[in-house]
């Protein structure tokens, strides 16, 4: 039994892994730059991109790294969408497009907190359900010895 409770307090133990999401605003002026980071505001620093021109989706126009502050900077030769995908070393990542204006690059919103907010609240009623299942079971079963 106490093998059990040191193995589930382990398991449930909170670990340095947490739920995020990657957002992207694009900068007005006449070289785009568009910064990518989470949802808590931390820049994907460092992050490998790729950029499509509207001209030419076969091949990335231009691909590289993001500077420590999470920026991606580009002068665009033709209006149009733009895609521009980046994705970290654990899967996250953002794959969307940004629209450039025929005088250059246009105004852009942030893309807001998506669907973060409502995601971290369900996963912790989940793992508190989980740890009440798992308490329940343990219960029951030394309930069944006796």
């Amino acid at each position: 039994m106490r093998a059990a409770l040191m193995l589930l307090s382990v398991l449930l133990a909170p670990a340095a892994a947490r739920g995020h999401e990657v957002l992207h605003e694009l900068v007005p002026g006449h070289a785009a730059g568009l910064r990518v980071y989470e949802s808590d505001g931390e820049p994907l620093a460092d992050r490998a991109y790729e950029l499509w021109s509207p001209s030419d989706a076969r091949a990335p126009w231009q691909a590289g790294r993001t500077d420590r502050a999470g920026w991606i900077a580009f002068v665009p030769d033709v209006p149009g969408a733009w895609r521009v995908k980046v994705v970290d070393p654990g899967g996250h990542g953002l794959d969307t497009t940004v629209q450039i204006a025929p005088g250059g690059p246009a105004a852009g919103a942030p893309s807001g907190p998506g669907a973060g907010f409502v995601l971290r609240p369900l996963l912790g009623a989940a793992v508190v359900a989980a740890i009440f299942a798992a308490l329940f079971l343990v219960q029951r079963r030394r309930g069944v010895r006796r």
